[in-house]
């Protein structure tokens, strides 16, 4: 293929038309009459194609392909970023930078971490966001490395190129601006809280998703709080750009596409079953890649799908929004791109070119034509006759010996399969392990792990990871992928495994108090439920002594308990009790309390008077009442037994309960002897003595 001044387009072979979609083929070729090197404040979207060895342009307004790198032997799915005058292919190990005017490769170096980098396109840039490592590369003439410090969350960059990062374990927001070498991260997250960066008309603003608001961010700090009016997860995806004014939020466990802002109602869109990786926002449009039935799907703002159309060879990466606001999806093959307009509507472009070889053979020059075949070479001697041999007999050409041939290299090919890939499960998260694969040719560049809402990738060396921000309770499976630069290798898949919360004895018992007067016989005993720590609390535990030792006793009591009466115990001296939590791992800590004296002298009364007219055996009226009993200053709850007395001894007893205020009123014991002195007693209590009338 001729590079002299670029890449020259041909015609595409056939355009097939189904529905709304345009399907536009383009053959990139060495025609010819090449076409001029691309104009350097180009717009539009770059791709990799792992097939043909290449990088493509994609004009996104003209739905088509219009010029090829040849970058061989790099990994399937390598982004690529372009700045004003390169292009840099980004795979996990590397960062290949190409010109734009020459189309072809002009230095290799390594990246700074082995993972698959965000790339960003805007003023200053572009940049290389490392998220796991904590690092960020700018590319170009000012190419600088710089450690942010901890895991981040996804960028986002305003138009005057100040890059925005979220350090997810410190809860930190950082500014890196245009040509620093260091960023500044004046901005803490309230809690720690979990959440994403955006980009609005305004400003970039964090989306908290633990206390579903959205605050706006700038040099100043977070402004406040608004309410999205909708239940965000924790794993909530948010579209880094908004679209109409709202911001675009992916609720995979709940499937739904949320259209939120502080000033609007919140609109949900449900979604159809699918594995979700993620959306992006043109302005006008938003659009969502399913993986799992491998299509693509355009709503604007208020929620209306305008556009679905299927992604020839799957997706595995999100959509990007490219210089020119248009969304791009890249195939999984690298040979078809997605174009989404800013009306929503799909346009497949599908890329083809010339197949660019992993290894070029050195070619072998051919012997000089306008040299003598006998001539020896300047520098070489002229034969030796043999000896023996009889002057002027002409002397046989010595052959050279033939030279062993360096063995035909083997091409590489996709990796095998991991081995016994085993999953364990813990809270909100899973350990995933596997055995080495099979490099086939080339080394392992990495291994990808997918699950039902997420994917991971580490470097080639590891064989462990560690999944977090699941769901406990829900079941999940988790299938891993070998890389190299021949592409991904077959999967393995572990058995299903279900994440549950730790579960930890209980806490101690709260708030545990004592209840007592001075001159009671029961001690009322309250507490507030302990903490559960993973499992309901079965039991509470209660002991109690006196201070000599004396009086000890224990029950055990229902886990919805919160009280307990020890009868007959008395404060003579100071009363000591314990309480302790249980539940399936155990008992917990135990909580004690010591009361070393009532809390008040006793009030105890019964007040005694006639009541209402009865009529009994042996009693009739005017003379027949009931005795009106009003007791107060008792035990709440406590059943009582009240006895009433005259002078021939006791007249009759009842049980009875204490209301909750230490209160009990009621009548009862008929009485019809005129002249009969009577009274009522209950616990040492005695009422006045009252002569009946």
């Amino acid at each position: 293929m001729s590079r002299s001044g670029g890449l020259r387009a041909r015609a595409p072979i056939a355009a097939i038309v189904a529905g709304c979609v345009a399907l536009v083929g383009v053959a990139i070729t060495g025609g010819a009459k090449p076409m001029p090197g691309l104009d350097l404040a180009q717009t539009g979207h770059w791709i990799y194609s792992s097939v043909l060895g290449s990088a493509f342009h994609i004009d996104g307004s003209g739905k088509q392909a219009d010029a090829q790198v040849p970058v061989p032997g790099l990994e399937p799915g390598s982004r690529v970023a372009q700045g004003p005058t390169h292009g840099y292919v980004l795979p996990p190990s590397s960062v290949v930078e190409f010109g734009k005017s020459t189309l072809s490769v002009e230095k290799t170096t390594p990246s700074p971490a082995n993972e698959w980098p965000v790339a960003v396109e805007t003023k200053g840039g572009p940049y290389g966001v490392y998220r796991q490592a904590g690092v960020v590369i700018r590319l170009g003439d000012a190419a600088a490395r710089i450690v942010v410090g901890g895991r981040l969350g996804d960028p986002v960059a305003t138009a005057d190129g100040r890059l925005w990062l979220h350090r997810v374990d410190d809860g930190l927001l950082c500014e890196l601006v245009p040509g620093a070498v260091r960023v500044s991260c004046p901005i803490a997250i309230p809690g720690r809280h979990k959440g994403s960066l955006a980009l609005t008309a305004d400003g970039p603003v964090f989306v908290d998703s633990d206390d579903d608001t959205v605050r706006k961010v700038s040099d100043a700090g977070l402004g406040d709080p608004v309410r999205l009016g909708v239940d965000l997860p924790d794993t909530a995806i948010v579209a880094a750009n908004d679209v109409e004014g709202k911001l675009a939020v992916l609720d995979r466990p709940g499937a739904k596409l949320h259209l939120v802002g502080p000033a609007v109602a919140p609109v949900s869109v449900p979604l159809p079953p699918g594995d979700y990786v993620g959306l992006a926002s043109s302005g006008s449009v938003v659009a969502l890649v399913d993986k799992g039935n491998r299509a693509l799907t355009t709503y604007d703002g208020s929620g209306r799908k305008r556009d679905t159309r299927p992604i020839p060879g799957g997706a595995e990466q999100p959509p990007v929004r490219g210089q020119d606001s248009r969304v791009y999806v890249d195939g999984a093959d690298g040979a078809h791109v997605l174009v989404v307009d800013p009306g929503g509507q799909v346009n497949d472009v599908a890329v083809t070119g010339d197949r660019k070889p992993v290894e070029t053979p050195v070619p072998v020059n051919p012997p000089s034509q306008d040299k003598p075949a006998d001539r020896p070479e300047t520098g070489t001697l002229p034969p030796v006759p043999a000896q023996n041999e009889p002057a002027g007999r002409p002397v046989a050409p010595v052959k050279p010996k033939p030279q062993p041939q360096p063995p035909v290299p083997v091409p590489a090919s996709p990796p095998g399969a991991p081995r016994s890939v085993s999953a364990t499960p813990g809270d909100a998260s899973v350990s995933v392990k596997w055995g080495a694969a099979a490099a086939n040719g080339a080394a392992l560049t990495g291994y990808r792990i997918t699950w039902a809402g997420g994917e991971k990738t580490v470097g080639g060396t590891v064989l462990a990871t560690s999944i977090t921000g699941l769901t406990n309770g829900t079941a999940y499976t988790f299938t891993v992928s070998a890389l190299n630069r021949a592409g991904r290798g077959p999967a393995a898949t572990s058995s299903p495994v279900t994440p549950q919360a730790s579960i930890k004895v209980p806490g101690a018992p709260v708030g545990l108090h004592i209840r007592i007067k001075t001159g009671d016989t029961d001690a009322n005993v309250t507490w507030r439920a302990a903490a559960a720590n993973g499992s309901p609390v079965t039991a509470y535990h209660v002991s109690w002594r006196r201070a000599d030792g004396s009086g000890a006793g224990s029950q055990r009591l229902a886990g919805s308990a919160r009280a307990h009466l020890i009868e007959d115990i008395g404060i003579e001296q100071p009363l000591t009790v314990t309480v302790v939590a249980e539940n399936s791992a155990g008992r917990g800590r135990a909580a004690t309390v010591t009361k070393p004296r009532g809390d008040e002298s006793s009030d105890r009364s019964i007040t005694i008077s006639r009541g209402a007219d009865t009529t009994a055996t042996g009693c009739a009226p005017p003379a027949c009442a009931f005795v009106h009993i009003v007791m107060s200053g008792f035990t709440p709850g406590k059943t009582l037994t009240i006895s009433c007395h005259t002078d021939e001894g006791v007249h009759g007893s009842e049980t009875r309960q204490v209301g909750p205020d230490g209160k009990l009123s009621f009548d009862e014991f008929p009485q019809g002897t005129i002249g009969r002195t009577i009274w009522v007693s209950a616990e040492s209590v005695q009422s006045k003595k009252l002569v009946w009338k």
